[in-house]
């Protein structure tokens, strides 16, 4: 994830976890249900997920099924701390899904040359096959999410109809313009989320060429070449650009509705745009005035002045989770009430029981779940 990267522009090396693999699992998990590594056999390679459950009741379908793709550098497990999906994805009702990127990345374009035979579009689709089978979630619906790399890649995904997703959420990360130029118009229909920050100092907000500068610029730069990318295949599409692309495909004409939300004084401001029209598939921007490269919500990983500021109360997951409960009980014909523009944790007398619906229960919290595990303990820097 852009500087989710072994170095900091400081050039300073980061330790490995001196944690065992249990305690990471179990910190990765926020407390909540331990996240269980699986693997797949797909178009000759060995492809790793990790997976966290959502309970199964008796006479109830197997629950909606949410897969979560980390960013450059990353892996699965980094992507479950990050968002805390490990705990609160199973709460909701909603088994989660991190796979892990063959190199700590995705390939939208090729696969690298290294592995010609590389699929991640096909592991995606194989593997909600697979988790369907074991009963650990259906594969209808599908939500998609992705924060960086990881959110290029499922735009990418979504736009060319690789996976069958009812919702696609986006976190720091927008869409390739070589990607786009393939398929100017998405080929699915679904709701579509983008939070982002304009202050990102690896993703224009405007568009334009990935901002790769100093020694982890070059890391970057390096990981690109080697899984596939060519010269000029770093442009993004600007923020409001790809959410007007995506309304239009959805038929909304009109221009959004614009809200200054409602932000502590001690937070960035942040400004919420809808795309939206009776019988459409809403588009919804997150805009974090002056926020950096993160997932808002969770932790500030590495300073301010390195990747800019992450919005402590606007809850990245808790929309998340609110959208993809609704999109489900849309589908399944149950009620649901928004609530609304921050979808903060609920607290649930039972947190496993996923009957306990997530927008039918009112929030009492002021702030997002907290995140006690330093970055050094939880992801993996390497040279």
């Amino acid at each position: 994830m852009g500087l989710f990267c072994e170095l900091t522009d400081e050039g300073q090396q980061r330790s490995r976890s001196r944690f065992s693999e249990p305690k990471i699992l179990r910190m990765a998990a926020h407390g909540g249900s331990e996240l269980e590594r699986g693997e797949l056999d797909v178009a000759g390679l060995r492809r790793s997920y990790w997976l966290a459950r959502a309970p199964r009741w008796p006479g109830r379908p197997a629950p909606p099924l949410l897969i979560a793709l980390h960013g450059s550098g990353m892996s699965g497990r980094n992507m479950a701390w990050l968002t805390g999906l490990a705990k609160r994805g199973p709460a909701a009702g909603i088994t989660v899904a991190f796979p892990d990127g063959w190199g700590e990345a995705w390939h939208p374009m090729r696969p690298p040359d290294a592995e010609p035979k590389l699929d991640d579009a096909r592991f995606l689709l194989e593997l909600a096959i697979y988790l369907e089978g074991l009963g650990a979630a259906s594969s209808w619906p599908v939500f998609l999410t992705g924060v960086s790399q990881g959110a290029r890649y499922a735009e990418h995904v979504a736009r060319h109809g690789q996976l069958p997703v009812t919702g696609l959420f986006l976190v720091a990360g927008t869409a390739l313009e070589c990607s786009r130029r393939l398929s100017p118009a998405p080929q699915l229909r679904v709701g579509m989320t983008l939070v982002i920050g304009t202050a990102d100092p690896t993703t224009p907000y405007d568009g334009g060429a990935l901002i790769r500068r100093g020694l982890s610029g070059r890391v970057l730069r390096r990981r690109a070449a080697k899984h596939g990318e060519l010269p000029g295949e770093d442009i993004v599409v600007g923020a409001e650009a790809l959410m007007i692309n995506w309304a239009v495909a959805n038929g909304i004409s009109a221009a959004p509705a614009i809200r200054e939300l409602e932000m502590p004084p001690d937070d960035l401001p942040v400004t919420r745009k809808a795309w939206a029209r009776p019988a459409a598939q809403p588009v919804t921007l997150y805009r974090v005035n002056g926020g950096g490269h993160g997932w808002p919500g969770g932790p500030q990983y590495l300073p301010s002045r390195v990747i800019g500021p992450i919005s402590k109360h606007l809850d990245a997951t808790g929309l998340l989770l609110a959208m993809a409960e609704r999109e489900t009980a849309s589908a399944t014909g149950r009620p649901t009430l928004n609530l609304g523009d921050f979808a903060l944790p609920v607290r649930l007398n039972d947190a496993t029981d996923p009957r306990r619906s997530l927008s039918t229960t009112p929030s009492t919290r002021t702030e997002p779940v907290g995140y006690a595990i330093d970055i050094d303990r939880s992801c993996r820097w390497r040279r």
